[in-house]
């Protein structure tokens, strides 16, 4: 269930990226303090190649991500990371070591957590910056995902119980 949710997210991503051209992707929106949707795109990427690299390491480490500008300019690029992801995301159950952000001279901190918790943070993550890129949609009038992009399962689940 864990991997379902998040590879249902990261597919509607991809099915989205299809039917954007180069510049909608690249598109700075005001909205939403001049990012683009390709901004939003790669910084799902890169937390989620951070949870995957952790799982080798046994160290999850999101502060010092690489930054791969490339990610947020080319939609070909982006789209194939998304799929490399999906299949990258299935493995078993382990505790892992996540990285915490501290003071400047502080010595690095670490709290317990599993790859199952890290990819459940994915998964809502990635659902916060769709919603965010539903946002920079409507900005540029492009009426092209469903009613259930960039919305939480939980919120699904209680307008479902509402009908």
């Amino acid at each position: 269930m864990v991997f379902n949710h998040l590879a249902g997210q990261l597919k509607s991503l991809n099915k989205l990226l299809i039917l954007l051209s180069d510049r909608q992707y690249t598109r700075a929106n005001a909205f939403l303090n001049n990012a683009s949707i390709g901004g939003h795109t790669r910084h799902i990427i890169e937390l989620l190649q951070c949870a995957t690299d952790g799982y080798h390491s046994g160290q999850v480490d999101y502060l010092n991500r690489v930054r791969n500008l490339f990610l947020e300019t080319d939609r070909c690029l982006a789209m194939q990371e998304l799929e490399n992801l999906q299949s990258q995301i299935i493995k078993k159950d382990k505790t892992l070591r996540l990285l915490l952000e501290t003071e400047e001279n502080d010595s690095p901190a670490f709290v317990h957590t599993s790859y199952f918790r890290e990819l459940v943070y994915n998964t809502e993550h990635t659902i916060h910056h769709l919603a965010l890129i539903r946002v920079a949609l409507r900005e540029m009038n492009l009426d092209i995902v469903d009613e259930e992009f960039g919305v939480a399962y939980s919120t699904l689940k209680y307008r479902l119980s509402k009908t």
